[in-house]
């Protein structure tokens, strides 16, 4: 990708391009791939014949063409980026080393952990991959197992010489290396820069594909699973590689594309930061309960997804709702304040906050019935110990009044 042009852009950034800079058939190009991550308006004398680019809340780098690229950065500095990450994805169990970390831009902190998964893997490739015992029923022209008498039985009568056996084979081609495979086929396909990096991921890959198979899997796979003593490392290494599977999307394929796309919705990230931070620093006495589904309509389905509920961890009992909001806006906006009054209210409890990620946003207070609304900010331009400090006092101080 030497010779390819970029066109930087920010969140929530407008940008303008003179009409000149880009032809009709790659704007219609831009357009088809990447309106699903930003607003594209065409030239018109309104705008003063300008291409008017709108990035949603997306970040990472977006491939148009062969020789056009579309890299969209976050507003949040990437040090503080990768400690969101950290508590996001669960990354703090690797330990990060001194400099392993230290990055300038979003594209080198996503090679920056492929070569840290890479490592991971090349490790456990040199102790062994984890193995178990699949069952299998297969027929067979040789008794391996147990032989099924009945169905061997019915085989025969159809014509069959095989016997159906039922047996174990101690096995690595199970969903946990699975998992490693997968991500390290698609992480080349992102136009690594760096040439050791590269190498890390090809020899990772190459030494499990000869005893895993690659399938389809996504960053949904990757959790809830369960660990022991001979799979533990892997759990480490399993919210990496959700990370990636997040950022890269479903698998379609590959076709012609040499390059894929890769993104950060920084609004899912901002929940999902603020969903853990808040489990780790919590005070005993309350649990927070992160896509609570609550209200049913006449068919008996879930009305809301609600971001975040604060419980008794006592009792269970809802004491708030939180509803985080990855926006700049000066002050919250009134479809905001009327969402998180009816998930309060659908829970009976007459406490709920938004949560922004910017002092750009004004700290203020909603009375709507028995329920009040407070905005407060986990500010993502700090660093989070402190940032989170604030934003926890300050949610503990308006839960006691």
């Amino acid at each position: 990708m030497a010779d390819v042009r970029v066109i930087e852009l920010e969140e929530y950034q407008e940008k303008r391009l003179p009409e000149s800079q880009l032809s009709a058939d790659v704007a219609m190009e831009l357009y088809h791939r990447c309106s699903s991550w930003l607003d594209i308006e065409f030239p018109t004398a309104v705008n003063d014949r300008c291409y008017v680019l709108r990035p949603r809340d997306f970040v990472g780098h977006f491939p148009v063409s062969k020789d056009l690229l579309l890299r969209v950065s976050p507003k949040v500095p990437i040090g503080n980026l990768f400690r969101m990450l950290e508590y996001a994805y669960n990354l703090k169990s690797f330990q990060f080393l001194h400099g392993e970390t230290a990055c300038d831009s979003l594209d080198d902190l996503f090679e920056r952990l492929a070569s840290i998964l890479a490592k991971r893997v090349l490790d456990r490739l040199r102790r062994g991959l984890f193995r178990d015992y699949i069952d299998n029923e297969e027929h067979l022209p040789y008794v391996r197992g147990r032989i099924c008498v009945l169905p061997s039985v019915r085989a025969g009568m159809r014509g069959s010489t095989r016997l159906v056996c039922d047996y174990q084979d101690h096995t690595a081609d199970l969903e946990d290396n699975q998992i490693l495979v997968a991500t390290l086929y698609r992480l080349p396909r992102v136009g690594i820069k760096r040439r050791d990096v590269r190498r890390q991921v090809r020899h990772a890959y190459r030494g499990l594909v000869g005893a895993v198979e690659v399938r389809p899997v996504c960053g949904a796979d990757c959790v809830n699973r369960t660990y022991h003593r001979l799979n533990e490392d892997y759990k480490p290494m399993h919210a990496l590689c959700r990370f990636f599977l997040d950022a890269y999307g479903p698998d379609e394929g590959g076709g012609d594309r040499e390059f894929i796309p890769y993104s950060l919705r920084m609004s899912q990230l901002f929940e999902l930061f603020v969903a853990n931070w808040l489990t780790e620093n919590l005070p005993p006495h309350l649990h927070i309960e992160p896509h609570c589904n609550a209200g049913t309509d006449e068919h008996g389905r879930f009305i809301f997804d609600i971001d975040l509920v604060l419980r008794d961890a006592r009792t269970g009992n809802a004491i708030a709702v939180l509803d985080t909001k990855y926006k700049r806006d000066s002050r919250p906006g009134t479809s905001d304040v009327q969402q998180v009054v009816a998930y309060a209210t659908t829970l009976r409890t007459d406490r709920a906050f938004l949560i922004y990620p910017s002092t750009e946003t004004r700290s203020e207070e909603f009375a709507a019935g028995d329920v009040r609304v407070r905005s407060l900010t986990f500010d993502t331009s700090k660093e989070p110990a402190l940032s989170g400090a604030i934003f926890l006092s300050s949610l503990t101080g308006h839960m006691s009044r």
